[in-house]
């Protein structure tokens, strides 16, 4: 499977503009502004129905328009399948009231039966946040792989997150008067089972990446390992915690506080092996790569099928043997990559150029 074809339609940048890919190696040319990262994040808009980029998916509509399409087409076997995302910003409603519809052959789709139809997995400079920055950065790169393999997961994070909100609503009101504590219990059940299904998936995922970077033949892959830290929540523990949790009106035990951390049994002289704390800047960026060789894998071995590779001008970020390795992973896959120069070092034979014009 590969994406053949993208048009896009009052998406960012562009008001209609069509692309063309190759099932190997695309390079998209361009100085910064020409619209480069645009097309990566309608692909995986594609893939996800999420930006990499909008905190609001109203965002990525082009300026004075309240439409965006983005249309494409799979080749799947020689079998083609036209995927469309539309986003609809109604001017006159707030932000957040975008709305997305999804369709595959131009029949209109459920969400669940459209996501995951396209994968992808996107390596990005700043992904080197992910070591260095904030848990929910690494909780938001956790759910981000499963929104597109496992639609279980996507539907537990949903229900968990609106009884996390409606719970917290509930306690201020609690503590003015308004409601009572009985009126908890109801949020309280629904946090709790849909934080175990989020945790079990979580965990499969860290399992996944600790025995696949223990099989890498990368000697400092093979040093590395995830340290999860769940935050676990149980009818005793929010008992426990409601008189803190009344006077916050937070609630502070469940998988929106889960964090983990990457490190590497390369410091043999402290027990602190923390990358982020220890690690050099290419010992980080390592590790990031290796997580996202790690996603790959464990997308394909899930789904049996091969996502495409998104790369946004990370080999400028990247020395000699960083390039080489994520090159030989590019060979297996449909990669699309972007770059402001047309001599990226390490590359094989690039079967397809896009150049972008500054407009």
């Amino acid at each position: 499977m590969y994406l053949s074809s993208l048009n896009l339609e009052n998406f960012r940048s562009y008001t209609h503009q069509s692309f063309s890919f190759d099932k190997g190696f695309n390079l998209i040319i361009g100085n910064n502004g020409t619209g480069k990262t645009n097309i990566l994040e309608a692909i995986y808009l594609l893939s996800t129905g999420k930006s990499f980029r909008a905190a609001k998916l109203s965002q990525v509509v082009k300026w004075g328009s309240n439409y965006a399409s983005v249309v494409g087409t799979l080749n799947r076997n020689s079998e083609l399948v036209e995927l469309e995302t539309q986003i609809i910003a109604d001017a006159n409603l707030p932000v957040k009231s975008a709305q997305k519809r999804f369709l595959i052959n131009k029949n209109l789709k459920t969400r669940k039966n459209f996501l995951g139809v396209l994968k992808s997995v996107v390596f990005q400079p700043d992904d080197i946040r992910l070591v260095t920055g904030s848990p929910s950065r690494r909780r938001q790169s956790l759910d981000a792989v499963f929104t597109q393999s496992e639609w279980r997961y996507a539907q537990a994070l949903a229900q968990y997150n609106k009884a996390l909100k409606h719970r917290n609503e509930l306690l201020d009101l609690v503590r003015i008067g308004k409601s009572q504590k009985a009126e908890l219990f109801y949020w309280d059940q629904s946090l709790i089972k849909n934080a175990e299904i989020i945790r079990t998936y979580r965990q499969q995922f860290i399992n996944h990446v600790n025995q696949f970077w223990a099989a890498s033949t990368h000697p400092e892959i093979q040093k590395l390992f995830l340290e999860y830290h769940q935050s676990v929540i149980t009818a005793d523990k929010l008992t426990r915690n409601y008189p803190s949790d009344l006077d916050r009106g937070y609630t502070s035990c469940g998988p929106h506080l889960d964090d983990f951390h990457f490190m590497s049994h390369i410091f043999t002289t402290t027990p602190d092996k923390s990358l982020s704390a220890w690690g050099s800047r290419g010992q980080q960026r390592l590790a990031v790569l290796g997580i996202k060789l790690a996603e790959i894998d464990f997308i394909e071995t899930r789904t049996k099928e091969k996502p495409i590779l998104l790369l946004d001008d990370i080999f400028s970020e990247l020395d000699t043997s960083h390039q080489e390795l994520v090159v030989n992973i590019c060979r297996l896959y449909q990669s699309i990559i972007t770059s402001a120069d047309s001599e990226v070092p390490n590359l094989p034979q690039i079967t397809k150029i896009i150049s972008l014009k500054t407009a």
